[in-house]
């Protein structure tokens, strides 16, 4: 009986932080993987992204990824340009752009 409970709240614990994990991260699904980002609050807004390869993220436009905040703090500009999806230079003139804009 003991060993049973003892169980039950190892396991309540482990789904607990699974939950609580899920809550403060973005899965960037990137370049064949999965790459994870700290979000800024604990939501399940944006948890799971893909932003596509190169040409999907040119067509759709860097700024319009930019232009969501909780994905702009986590750092998804610099993690495209690391993954070689986008330069340092349209990574600058999207920022500019968003920025401009609002």
């Amino acid at each position: 009986m003991f060993n049973r409970r003892i169980k039950n709240i190892i396991i309540a614990g482990v789904v607990g932080y699974a939950l609580y994990f899920l809550l403060t991260h973005h899965f960037i699904y990137v370049d064949q993987g999965v790459e994870i980002l700290p979000k800024s609050e604990a939501t399940l807004t944006n948890t799971l992204f893909s932003p596509g390869d190169r040409k999907e993220i040119l067509y759709k436009g860097i700024d319009s990824i930019l232009q969501n905040e909780d994905l702009r703090e986590a750092g998804i500009g610099p993690l495209l340009v690391e993954k070689g999806l986008i330069t340092e230079e349209e990574l600058r003139a999207a920022e500019d752009k968003v920025d401009s804009e609002g």
